[in-house]
């Protein structure tokens, strides 16, 4: 109950027991004891008692009767003072006197100590959080702190560059340590970190890949630049990852689709861990794999939650994937195979990187800027209709879209979409507080700053792996001689050889949700997995 009930229902149960205790106090008084008393001087006599101030004229009394009601009182009074400090005078003083954040913190090793604190870092501690593993974060600035604290984190407030902060924060037992320089100059602390050569890997952001190299004299391990790494992921986000079928091999057709759905914020699996997400498979579909937060993975992980940033490859039938989308709350759409001419908006830092993707994986890219440039094809205002028309538009089957502002980025995704309605529209937001607007906007794909961020240190820190783009998925149908005559169970076979169990083939009709089902000698299996995964399917249960 909200502290406004539980006062109300404390101050009303009190109220009404005052009441009864007087009308049982002046009863008693009468029939037990002979004397009669007014319900004031009852009312007078029941306070005292329960507040413990004193029984006046009237102790002691004479029968057991009365002493009993009197115990009874005082007991109850007791009992009504307690549960009042803990339930309203402590929460009371709390809003007068704020919790300032710890100077040390309890004996921990192997966390990960983060110096300095910007929206970046929300992803990485929700992770390590997720996974278990414990950090500390060092803030300089008392407000931070303050909000930092409150909020749940574990902070020391202190400079970060002194060495009672840094032995606060245990650092010579860390397996990591972050500096975000995105906001502040943090060279000193480096510094000082590098000075007592910790066995932790020492990971710096910056917003200004020229800052880097400083960084790099101090002796950090690895510089890391959030914008640089959102400008590849969106363009690894056009990349097509399933890779042309050999001629003659299994083509998607119309009995099996590929459809990818985002998880909508009110669905039971928003939130959830990214394996959670296999439950999508009690449909008959299949989940070939995810995007999360610029990544593709065919590994759920345990590790990883399921948020806006997160969308899922799914293959199955027409109706397999109309239960994954009551399921999501997302309708889903189809996955693009075809690569097609690509506009990109926006040549600072982060376009120019998406552009430079794109270029090298030999998509034909056209950059648009306000300012000309070097890798300027078109300049003008996105946000106006000629603009993106000069840039060719309406043959385009992408537009990419890195501005510096959010709100630039929503105009600029309401005019493309305006001229045409088909294009896929991915874009890089700076704050995630803008992925709903982006999205109501006709943005097909939104990926944050923060979120990329955190999941780039995430991966750096603890030598996660993801699947290289350059390893695409293939989707191959194949007779399997060592699986015939066996209940087939996919999580073995993925177990064995990394590949997905996507259906079965019999009788030239496509069936999902095979597990248990016995392999016939005329069937042919539907998986996916890149070429060396496919490789060792054929090991295990072709050659061999």
């Amino acid at each position: 109950m909200k502290l406004t009930r539980r006062l109300a229902v404390y101050v009303g149960s009190l109220i009404a027991l005052i009441a009864l205790y007087t009308l049982a106090y002046r009863w008693g008084m009468a029939v037990y004891e002979g004397e009669t008393r007014t319900w004031y001087q009852s009312l007078e006599i029941v306070v005292q008692s329960m507040t413990t101030t004193g029984y006046g004229q009237d102790a002691p009394w004479e029968t057991l009767e009365m002493t009993a009601l009197v115990l009874l009182v005082q007991v109850t009074g007791i009992a009504y003072i307690a549960v009042a400090i803990p339930q309203f005078v402590v929460p009371w003083l709390e809003t007068l006197v704020q919790p300032s954040p710890p100077g040390e913190i309890d004996r921990i090793e192997d966390h990960v100590v983060v110096v300095g604190y910007t929206a970046l870092c929300d992803t990485l501690v929700d992770e390590l959080e997720a996974d278990g593993t414990p950090y500390v974060i060092l803030e300089d600035d008392k407000d931070r702190a303050q909000r930092l604290h409150e909020d749940g984190l574990v902070v020391l407030h202190g400079e970060p560059a002194t060495d009672e902060v840094l032995d606060a924060a245990q650092l010579e037992d860390a397996t990591a340590v972050v500096v975000d320089a995105t906001e502040r100059e943090f060279v000193d602390t480096v510094l000082a970190i590098e000075d007592r050569g910790p066995a932790a890997d020492l990971f710096v952001l910056v917003t200004d890949p020229s800052r880097a190299r400083y960084f790099r004299y101090a002796g950090v391990d690895e510089v890391l630049s959030p914008k640089h790494r959102l400008g590849k992921a969106l363009g690894d986000r056009v990349r097509t990852i399933i890779a042309p079928a050999p001629e003659g091999e299994f083509t998607l057709g119309d009995d099996i689709d590929l459809t990818e759905f985002y998880v909508d914020s009110e669905s039971e699996l928003f939130g959830e861990t990214m394996a959670s997400t296999r439950e999508l498979e009690d449909t008959g579909a299949t989940v070939v794999g995810a995007w999360v937060r610029g990544d593709f993975v065919t590994e759920l992980s345990e590790q990883v939650h399921v948020d806006e940033n997160t969308s899922l490859l799914v293959a199955g039938t027409e109706s397999t994937l109309e239960a994954v989308a009551d399921r999501t709350g997302s309708t889903g759409s189809p996955y693009r195979t075809a690569e097609e001419p690509v506009v990109v908006v926006g040549a600072g830092l982060v376009g120019r990187t998406a552009a430079g993707t794109l270029e090298r994986a030999g998509l034909e890219t056209t950059v648009v800027d306000r300012e000309d440039g070097e890798i300027v094809d078109v300049v003008g205002d996105a946000t106006e209709e000629e603009t993106l028309l000069a840039a060719g538009i309406e043959d385009a089957g992408t537009v990419v879209i890195a501005l510096e502002r959010d709100e630039d980025a929503v105009l600029v995704t309401l005019t493309a979409n305006a001229l045409n309605a088909a294009v896929e529209i991915v874009v890089g937001a700076d704050t995630a507080d803008s992925l709903r607007a982006l999205r109501t906007a006709g943005a097909d794909h939104v990926l944050a700053l923060p979120n990329v961020a955190g999941r780039m240190i995430a991966l750096r820190a603890f030598e996660r792996e993801v699947m290289p783009l350059s390893e695409q998925l293939q989707l191959r149908q194949l007779v399997a001689p060592a699986l015939v005559g066996t209940e087939l169970e996919p999580a073995t076979i993925r177990e064995n050889t990394d590949c997905i169990v996507i259906g079965i083939e019999r009788d030239e009709e496509y069936r999902s949700n095979v597990a248990g089902t016995r392999l016939e000698r005329d069937d042919s299996l539907v998986i996916a997995g890149t070429d060396g995964q496919i490789d060792r399917f054929q090991e295990t249960y072709i050659d061999g």
